[in-house]
């Protein structure tokens, strides 16, 4: 499968995007995102040095799916909405690395400041809140 995988890359765009890998039976292996597809779906048909759980994987994939980004912030967002709906096998962390975080800009005198939280919260006058944004620590 690996001359497999690394062919199906050739024909994929050099943006930003998601990947699918599923099975002979259609079901999601493993979803992914990447800056360049054609690169990192690509790297799949290679050595897998630091990603050697994926190795029993990889002849499993029979089809390839990906979805072209505008942008890398805009794959990350669908790769976690994609990880969180299910959870792939292959996959490590339900949601990707990220997580969503906000900016709490809060103008009241007694706590006035800028603080980054997990929760956009219910809307308080006085208080601002930007997001969410991806890349807050779990």
């Amino acid at each position: 499968m690996t001359s497999a995988i690394r062919r199906l890359a050739a024909g994929l765009p050099r943006d930003p995007g998601v990947y699918r890998f599923r099975d002979a039976r259609g079901r999601v292996l493993y979803v992914g995102r990447a800056t360049e597809l054609r690169a990192r779906v690509g790297s799949y048909g290679g050595d897998l040095r630091d990603r050697r759980h994926l190795r029993r994987m990889v002849p499993a994939v029979t089809r390839i799916e990906a979805v072209a980004c505008e942008s890398v912030h805009e794959a990350a967002w669908l790769e976690r909405n994609l990880l969180e709906e299910s959870l792939p096998r292959w996959n490590r962390t339900a949601g990707g690395e990220e997580v969503p975080a906000y900016l709490r800009l809060d103008a009241r005198p007694a706590t006035a400041g800028l603080r980054l939280t997990h929760e956009a919260g219910p809307p308080v006058a006085g208080v601002r809140i930007f997001g969410p944004y991806l890349g807050g620590t779990r």
